[in-house]
């Protein structure tokens, strides 16, 4: 059985979430108002918590008596509401709403690490796809890339950018830095030689006012035939202690896929991206959830002191 109390929790930040973030409690005065928007975000986000398909979780919510009275639902949604309301939704929305957990984590300056990683567009296994048209093995390189800007002190999904193709990975650097700076002011902005250009060192430093840490792509070229002034003083004065920190970005995308798995199981492009994105909220809400109770413990345990 599973701990009801820890998902009443979850509802609750979420619902701190969506306070902050405005979010209506209704699209429109003309819809049935059957349910409301909020009910709708959290109970997607709780689905991907639990990694469970529409019909399943749909038999859950029927066992989660505490979560239903905690969220006031006068009936238990149908797995096509959540459905069509997951389609339905804006990714623009999900994505303000994303970067309100930052609020509830009290943090002033952003110390933003960005890195990217692949997911796979279904359940087959890489052996199915070397075996498959006539047994003739054959490497497919089919994956969804979500690049992420996390705060690393809190370890906060702040931006993302979601791509059906593979591409290099510098090309969402300015989309995903820019996003993250219209919530708070950045500090530091740190990523790993993949992102090496002096473009991305300019716009950081001259255009976001903030700190670039990336290391050289050829560490055994000399200084004096390296183009740049950037791109110079990371080889000349490279900070080692404030780009280590980026290893907590290897750390997020390492607990999405242990939490929420590697594979998406939507089929359309839409539903794709919008799971990716409700798989993040769901991340950031746990991850909110226990800052909060460590400073909760904390604080009890300083009373009792």
């Amino acid at each position: 059985m599973h701990d009801e109390s820890r998902y009443v929790r979850l509802a609750r930040i979420m619902h701190m979430v969506l306070e902050r973030a405005r979010v209506p409690l209704y699209f429109s005065r003309y819809s049935k108002h059957t349910y409301t928007v909020w009910q709708h975000v959290t109970l997607l986000a709780i689905r991907q918590y639990e990694c469970k398909s529409y019909r399943r979780f749909n038999e859950w919510i029927n066992e989660a008596t505490s979560l239903a009275k905690f969220l006031k639902l006068s009936k238990i949604p149908h797995f096509t509401a959540l459905n069509k309301f997951a389609l339905r939704i804006s990714s623009r929305l999900l994505e303000w709403i994303l970067a309100r957990f930052i609020a509830l984590a009290s943090v002033r300056k952003l110390f933003i690490g960005i890195d990217a990683s692949g997911f796979k567009p279904g359940h087959a296994s890489q052996y199915f796809f070397e075996r498959m048209r006539g047994g003739v093995k054959k490497h497919v390189r089919g994956y969804v890339k979500l690049s992420i800007g996390v705060e690393l002190r809190e370890q906060l999904i702040c931006s993302l950018k979601i791509r059906r193709s593979p591409r290099h990975d510098n090309i969402d650097f300015r989309n995903v830095i820019s996003k993250s700076a219209t919530i708070k002011q950045l500090s530091i902005v740190v990523a790993d030689k993949g992102y090496d250009s002096e473009d991305n060192h300019e716009f950081v430093r001259e255009r976001m006012n903030a700190l670039s840490i990336i290391p050289t792509k050829f560490q055994h070229v000399p200084v004096e035939r390296m183009h740049g002034r950037y791109r110079k003083m990371m080889k000349q004065c490279f900070h080692k202690e404030l780009y280590n920190q980026r290893n907590k970005n290897e750390t997020v995308l390492s607990v999405i896929k242990r939490m929420f798995g590697e594979y998406i199981t939507s089929r359309r492009v839409v539903a794709q991206n919008r799971e990716l994105v409700f798989r993040c909220i769901a991340y950031n809400m746990n991850r909110c959830e226990r800052i909060i109770f460590v400073i909760i413990r904390g604080f009890l345990h300083s009373r009792s002191l």
